[in-house]
């Protein structure tokens, strides 16, 4: 779990640099950045909250997680969730 956590953390450093320059710039302050803003964290909260009742239910059900592992799949969970809302936006920014 930890090397997919390696590979995701370029493109997390990418999309969180994106996200936070639109967020904070002149651009995410208007009505169309707000609204963009909203879209990015509709689509990418459920993400989130998705990743954490599967790794949950996997530790419960399935087969106990040492602390490590559990530790490991939700910060590769909150990666692939900054990485979703970065690319919402960038979407969104060409298309609306």
């Amino acid at each position: 779990m930890l090397e997919v956590g390696f590979l995701l953390t370029p493109l997390f450093i990418i999309f969180l640099y994106i996200s936070l320059k639109f967020i904070w710039g002149e651009e995410g302050k208007d009505e169309r950045g707000i609204h963009i803003s909203n879209i990015s964290y509709k689509r990418s909260f459920p993400i989130f909250l998705i990743g954490w009742l599967i790794i949950e239910l996997f530790h419960k059900y399935i087969q106990p997680l040492s602390l490590e592992i559990y530790r490991d799949s939700l910060w590769v969970v909150i990666l692939v969730t900054c990485i979703i809302q970065g690319s919402v936006i960038v979407y969104y920014k060409r298309k609306v």
